[in-house]
């Protein structure tokens, strides 16, 4: 499941909504079938991998193909507005869905037995200190932190919407 989904978000890591659906040549697709974005799938002993229909289309997304020349927005500012009224049990679902937030991908967080080891640990995140403000703004778009973040810009690309950014945010908050 990491696998697919670690390739899934290798070959298209920024979402553009309304872009046309065009990615380069190189890219994991099978234009003619309804979900386009493959995965691979390791033929157990054989040497082989086959590849399948991955559980979401991701064709409209950015590649980091190099062949890959569709625009992407510029980073965006966001404020936080209001009280943060996120779930943390919602943000810890998002955190480790790999159809949605799937921050366990790249990060190690508490109760996973396969984390990723590209993004920072965020095991105690809470002992940090970052505003709530800060953590949203993080999560909804980090390229206004680190213009060279691999990082996708989860709200500004549309990949999460307002209150899945609060829960993750409430759910990040609450790992003591």
């Amino acid at each position: 499941m990491h696998g697919s989904t670690l390739v899934g978000l290798f070959l298209l890591a920024l979402a553009i909504p309304g872009l046309a659906s065009n990615p380069p040549p190189d890219a994991a697709v099978d234009p003619s079938a309804e979900i386009k974005t493959l995965a691979p799938k390791v033929v157990v002993k054989s040497g082989r991998l086959e590849w399948e229909a991955h559980k979401r289309d991701l064709t409209p997304w950015v590649t980091l193909s190099h062949e890959d020349r569709r625009p992407t927005p510029k980073p965006r500012r966001v404020d936080l507005n209001g009280q943060l009224n996120g779930d943390a049990e919602r943000g810890r679902t998002i955190a480790m869905s790999t159809l949605k937030g799937g921050c366990v991908n790249c990060h190690t967080l508490p109760g996973e037995d396969w984390p990723g080891s590209v993004g920072h640990l965020l095991m105690s995140y809470r002992k940090r200190g970052n505003s709530d403000a800060h953590v949203y703004q993080q999560i909804f778009d980090p390229r206004v932190f680190n213009p060279n973040t691999v990082m996708p810009a989860f709200g500004t690309f549309g990949l999460l919407n307002d209150q899945e950014i609060r829960d993750l945010v409430a759910y990040l908050q609450s790992l003591n």
